[in-house]
């Protein structure tokens, strides 16, 4: 082929050496980022757990109002009535 595109201008881009320290060198530097992002993931998961435990008391507590409310009610119109002369 001689190296021209449909439209007729030169495509050729010339020729790319990468050498085995440039390959060292970026596979050095993708591990900090791996370990980096590895750490960034513990960090979150246990924030991830911590917000979870919180929500879970939350709604523990949400559905343990109205039961306690009732009950509470209750007992205080039990006392009423009983010392109005129920």
């Amino acid at each position: 082929m001689n190296g021209q595109g449909p439209d007729g201008q030169d495509n050729d881009v010339g020729t790319v050496t990468i050498g085995a320290r440039e390959i060292y060198d970026q596979l050095v530097a993708m591990r900090e980022e791996v370990r980096t992002s590895t750490q960034s993931l513990a960090t979150m998961t246990d924030r991830l757990a911590d917000h979870e435990d919180r929500i879970r008391a939350v709604e523990r507590w949400k559905y343990s109002v109205p039961t306690a409310l009732v009950t509470a009610v209750l007992s205080a119109a039990t006392t009423i009535y009983t010392k109005l002369g129920g």
